[in-house]
């Protein structure tokens, strides 16, 4: 599928609709592991970064789609929230 592939051209994937209960869906974000969260590890035979699915709104997948991926999770860092997800968040895109 080339996952890791178009991870790194897009700096970033999005998923929609993940289903996390019977009648209750998400949209993921999934990116490379930023700090405070651990980059990866070094096991002897090369290098293993750790990606993080971070639940994100409609309106914040809106948004990037205009400002990129990265730009978002810059904003979600900003804002405190990072690469944490809530089922119910609120967009930081929202007063």
């Amino acid at each position: 599928m080339g996952i890791l592939k178009r991870l790194e051209d897009h700096n970033g994937l999005t998923v929609q609709e993940v289903q996390v209960a019977e009648d209750d869906f998400v949209i993921v974000l999934i990116s490379e592991a930023r700090q405070p969260l651990p980059l990866g590890v070094d096991p002897p035979n090369g290098r293993m970064d750790l990606l993080v699915a971070t639940v994100i709104t409609d309106d914040e997948m809106e948004w990037f789609m205009g400002n990129g991926r990265g730009t978002l999770l810059d904003k979600l860092i900003a804002a405190g929230v990072g690469q944490v997800s809530e089922r119910d968040g609120k967009s930081i895109l929202q007063g």
